[in-house]
Formats: C-alpha cells, sequence, structure tokens
C-alpha cells in the first residue's frame, strides 16, 4: 500500500498494489470474537436463596427481641410481666424493690393476721391470677443517670391485652445499678371496695371491713374478674372485669384508664326479683298468722276518733300482694336490698270498731308497704326478707272500712 487511506470519502482513494501484500487477504481477516456468555442460575436457586435470606431475617429478628439481647431494664420488666401471666409471684416479685411485700402485716396485738387498716397481700397468690392476657409492648423510652454514681433509671413502656381485646399500657420505672435492674414501685396499692361483705376476684375472696366495706390490696398486672361465682339470683353491672398494669386500672370493654380501682355494683336478675317476690309472699302470710312478728304492719293505728280491735277469732288475709321492681332492689351493706314499693299490696281482717258509743263489726283494708324491708340473697339461689329493726312499718298506715 503505497499511501493510508483516506477518511473523507469524497477524497479520491489511492490505487493499492496486491503485489505488495503477502498471501491472500482473506486469510488475515481477523475471526469474530465468542460472544459474551452469562452465567445463568436457575429459578429454583433463587428460591432458596430468597428462603433463606428469610431465615436468617427471622433469626436476627428472633435474637433482637430476645430478653437476653434486650437493655437490661427491658428484659427485668418483659421478665417480670412474664413471671405473672405464668403464676409465678415470687419470681415476679424478685424483679421489683417490693419482694416482701407477700408477707402479711400482723395485728399491733395479734399475730393471727393482717389488721384492718394494713394493705393485705391476699391476691398476691398464683389462685389470685387470670393467665388470659399477653404481652403486647415492651419497650425503653427513656434513660436517665442518677445523681448516685454508677445509677440510672429508665422508662419502660408496656402494654398488655386480655382476652377480649381490651389493651392498657403503663410506665414502669426501672432502677439500673451494676448491670442490675429492678422495678421500683411496680405494685400499686388499690382501694377495693366489696359489692357485699366481701370481695370475690378470680375466686379470691377476701372479707371486708365491717366498719368501712373497703380494704387496700396489693394487685399485680393481669386481669381480674369480679365475682364469678355469684347465683343466678344476682349480677354484676359493668364494670364484670378489669385489666391491671401498674396504676392503671381499665374496666374490660373500656378505653380510658382509671386512677381508682372501679367498683363492682350488685344487681338483681329476673330469677332473683322472682325469688325476692317469693318471699315476700312468704313473708306476709306469716304476718297474717302472727301480726306480732318484726317486720309486720298488721297492727291498728291509733285514732282518737274510734277504737278498733280484731273482731273475735277474726285473722288477717293478704288480698294483694305488694310489689318492687328488680330495678329498685339497691344493696345496702350489711343489711341486703333495700325494697321499695312499686305496687302496694292488700291485707283484710274483720274488726270490732267502736265510735261514738256505738259497737259495730265491719271488714277493713290495710295497705301494705314494703319500704323498709330487706331481702337476702342465699349463695343457694334462695331470698329471705325482714327488716331492719327501724324503718320498717309496725301499724297499718290507714284502715279503710270495705263493703
Amino acid at each position: 500500500m503505497s499511501d493510508a487511506a483516506s477518511p473523507q470519502p469524497w477524497e479520491q482513494a489511492p490505487a493499492i498494489d496486491l503485489g505488495a501484500v503477502e498471501g491472500p487477504v482473506a486469510d488475515r481477516i481477523p475471526e469474530p470474537s465468542p460472544p459474551r456468555r452469562y452465567r445463568y442460575v436457575p429459578n429454583i436457586a433463587l428460591a432458596y436463596a430468597a428462603v433463606a435470606i428469610a431465615l436468617v431475617a427471622a433469626a436476627v429478628t428472633a435474637v433482637k427481641w430476645s430478653p437476653l439481647h434486650r437493655p437490661v431494664a427491658e428484659a427485668a420488666v418483659l421478665s417480670f410481666l412474664e413471671a405473672v401471666r405464668d403464676g409465678d409471684v415470687q419470681e415476679a416479685l424478685s424483679h421489683t424493690n417490693q419482694a416482701d411485700i407477700a408477707d402479711p402485716e400482723p395485728e399491733s396485738d395479734s399475730d393471727e393476721g393482717p389488721a384492718w387498716g394494713a394493705t393485705r397481700a391476699d391476691y398476691l397468690v398464683p389462685e389470685a391470677l387470670d393467665p388470659r392476657w399477653e404481652i403486647v409492648t415492651v419497650a425503653q423510652v427513656g434513660f436517665q443517670h442518677s445523681v448516685q454514681e454508677g445509677r440510672a433509671v429508665a422508662q419502660v413502656y408496656a402494654e398488655i391485652e386480655a382476652y377480649d381485646g381490651t389493651r392498657v399500657g403503663h410506665r414502669y420505672h426501672v432502677a439500673v445499678e451494676r448491670g442490675k435492674a429492678e422495678l421500683e414501685g411496680a405494685i400499686p396499692i388499690a382501694e377495693a371496695w366489696g359489692a357485699f361483705e366481701y370481695l370475690d376476684m378470680n375466686g379470691v375472696r377476701l372479707d371486708m371491713n365491717p366498719d368501712a366495706g373497703f380494704a387496700h390490696v396489693y394487685l399485680l398486672p393481669g386481669l381480674y374478674e369480679f365475682y364469678p361465682d355469684l347465683p343466678p339470683t344476682v349480677g354484676i353491672d359493668d364494670p364484670a372485669g378489669m385489666l391491671v398494669l401498674g396504676d392503671a386500672f381499665l374496666p374490660l370493654g373500656g378505653e380510658v384508664p382509671e386512677e381508682w380501682m372501679p367498683a363492682p355494683w350488685p344487681s338483681v336478675t329476673e330469677e332473683g326479683a322472682n325469688a325476692v317476690e317469693a318471699a315476700l309472699r312468704d313473708h306476709y302470710d306469716a304476718c297474717a298468722a302472727d301480726p306480732s312478728r318484726e317486720g309486720c304492719p298488721f297492727a291498728f293505728p291509733e285514732d282518737p276518733e274510734r277504737e278498733l280491735a280484731l273482731a273475735p277469732g277474726a285473722v288477717w288475709e293478704v288480698t294483694v300482694y305488694p310489689q318492687v321492681s328488680a330495678e329498685q332492689l339497691w344493696y345496702e351493706y350489711g343489711l341486703g336490698y333495700r325494697l321499695q314499693t312499686a305496687v302496694p299490696g292488700e291485707a283484710q281482717v274483720s274488726a270490732r270498731i267502736v265510735e261514738d258509743g256505738q259497737e259495730r263489726t265491719a271488714m277493713v283494708s290495710c295497705p301494705i308497704w314494703v319500704d323498709g324491708l330487706y331481702a337476702r340473697l342465699d349463695a343457694e339461689g334462695g331470698a329471705s326478707v325482714g327488716d331492719d329493726g327501724e324503718a320498717a312499718a309496725e301499724r297499718c298506715r290507714s284502715v279503710i272500712e270495705v263493703d
């Protein structure tokens, strides 16, 4: 080749001397490069890889939420709640600064048990713990070093959920010192009011102070059901139970926690109202047979205009029994359900009447009012009627002659 080829297409190309080239041109054309080969990973291999990644992620998550890999304050709260849910009271208390509160406080002049004014530990027993709740959240949300060297206080938020979906949360204060964490004031003192002369939560019964009607008790976290073993004659109006966490008390089904423990309120069921009406009939039948009994209103009132006395051989007869309604049956501590008249009854008797010096015999009527009487419903589903010795009528309010 005498000259290099011009890059411009419009210029004249130089002549080529074929004799100056050794060998045919075709022998000098390089072979094309082989195509680049890409490594092929079958779909099944990708699937196995995805599974492996997921398992690794799950393992990392399990390690992250394991108590062994939590901050020490979180781990203490979690261990405390898990022990309570498992019914291990001593283990739960060991994570707090209240480890000795399960020991009863003896009376000042007796070693038979706690005084009425002492805070009771009756519910710090496995029998009082209902496991129908779960731990939802345990997370450290604050940490502050104390002025005391080597000591700090963490805030750990916890949340639990009852079987019915009710949730309650609380911030625990956890003291951390020399690597050990301890919940401070984790178990509150609750002012517990009894619906009756006793309080029953989760089947554990506590007698109330007869002069006050309430007691102070320690309560562990969890679910508490009021009076679970009542007879069919009695029910508990809302709340029938509560969820407790720290100093937060949330009635089941509620949304806003309360600072005070809710008080259960007893009501009389339809079966109970029927039992009360039957007891009233028995009571007034007994009064008709013996009007001198307590709580019987079958004595004639004093009347300056006339004298009344039973006719010879006459006995009282209840012609209409009084009626009460379940809505008017209010329980009074130590007495029972106070009765109020919904519909008055009536009793009749033949009476000797002396008026203006004239004597006659006539049938008279005495209205029956139940006010002042109390109904007591027993554990077997029965009822009885009595008075408190003060308010029940002992005489007829009025006497009316009937044809």
